[in-house]
């Protein structure tokens, strides 16, 4: 069975004839930080379920950060952001406390093993 895609580059079933993630309401960015802090790449997060990891079948799809298939998957509804560790390689730490879910509000840091983020939601 092969992949469909939109525009955009997300891949999209067969059957789908628009793109949820286009169609969905651009909520935040996912920024990826350097050792020193500094953001050097963004990934937008809309409304709804997103996954976050190095799998083509995620929406946050973050390549060269050492992150699993699929390693967490953020949720914002109504305004309300959450993230939950799927348990799938390094623990994540939110705000430099170890957690398995956790609610976010804008600016806080993710981090998996090196791999270190910052939410900035709108």
């Amino acid at each position: 069975m092969g992949y469909k895609y939109c525009s955009e580059g997300h891949i999209m079933d067969p059957s789908w004839k628009y793109c949820p993630v286009c169609l969905a309401p651009l909520a935040g960015w996912l920024l990826t930080l350097d050792k020193e802090g500094k953001a050097h790449k963004f990934y937008t997060i809309h409304e709804g379920k997103s996954f976050l990891g190095a799998g083509a079948d995620c929406e946050l799809r973050v390549l060269g950060q050492g992150l699993s298939r699929q390693q967490a998957y953020i949720t914002i509804i109504d305004g309300l952001c959450n993230i939950v560790d799927m348990g799938n390689g390094d623990c994540m730490k939110v705000n430099d406390v170890e957690t398995t879910r956790s609610s976010l509000i804008d600016g806080d840091l993710i981090q998996f093993g090196e791999a270190v983020f910052k939410i900035k939601l709108l």
